[in-house]
């Protein structure tokens, strides 16, 4: 089995697996129990034997669970793992930060599916109403939810905020609020427009942040990463 191929049923970069293989990340418990059921092997087996006598099969059958309680994932080898069909993933809106970026599995077919994840990104979900979904035009598996950190985009979005984002909407036209990945790794909630001229031989994104306090970037569009487009927010009436 390829690296990628292994990384794509364990929901995790190829970066990961070549690391753990090197010898680069520590090939712990939980790795072993995450990757073992795909290579059809005992996890202990791929432990070193000092720390293999204390993966004990009672806590190897409590870690590994059910399907549905294994790690939450919408990957495209692995389908959607631990979330419900009529559910949305919600991001973990730091889990790229430092660790490669985020990972990106599939990136859908606009109209039928958006974009999905490696399951380290995906920490929870939610059941929007299936009426507010038929009245965008979605369905739950085109949709993510990422919570708002920092003051980046006040007054308009404020932190501990939830947003909805349509993933198949991976183009900043019109221009608006979208999600994309920061120079970090990370998710962030931008608004977009479009600085460029139509005749440019190359289209320029102006990056805005709604908070003052923030000035604008002018990136190429073929530099950043758009997640989807903003449609709706989950916050405090205050």
């Amino acid at each position: 089995m390829s690296q990628e191929a292994l990384a794509k049923l364990v929901g995790t970069s190829q970066a990961q697996i070549d690391r753990l293989e090197k010898g680069q990340r520590k090939l712990t418990k939980e790795w072993a129990v995450r990757i073992a059921p795909h290579l059809g092997i005992d996890p202990s087996d791929l432990l070193f034997p000092d720390r293999a006598r204390h993966l004990e099969s009672e806590e190897v059958a409590a870690q590994i669970g059910k399907p549905g309680d294994r790690p939450m994932t919408i990957g495209q080898e692995t389908g959607r793992r631990g979330i419900p069909d009529d559910a949305s993933a919600q991001l973990d809106v730091t889990a790229g930060m430092g660790g490669g970026g985020l990972t990106v599995i599939s990136d859908g077919v606009p109209g039928r599916s958006g974009m999905t994840f490696a399951a380290e990104h995906v920490r929870d979900f939610w059941r929007l109403p299936g009426d507010v979904l038929a009245s965008l035009g979605l369905k739950a598996r085109d949709v993510i939810v990422v919570p708002v950190q920092g003051d980046s985009m006040a007054d308009t979005l404020m932190e501990g905020d939830f947003v909805f984002v349509d993933t198949r909407h991976r183009l900043p036209s019109p221009d608006g609020v979208y999600c994309l990945t920061d120079d970090f790794g990370g998710v962030v909630i931008k608004r977009l427009e479009v600085a460029s001229h139509p005749r440019d031989e190359e289209i320029v994104v102006r990056i805005i942040s709604d908070n003052p306090k923030h000035p604008p970037k002018d990136r190429a569009l073929s530099e950043i990463q758009i997640i989807g487009r903003v449609l709706r927010r989950f916050g405090v009436v205050g």
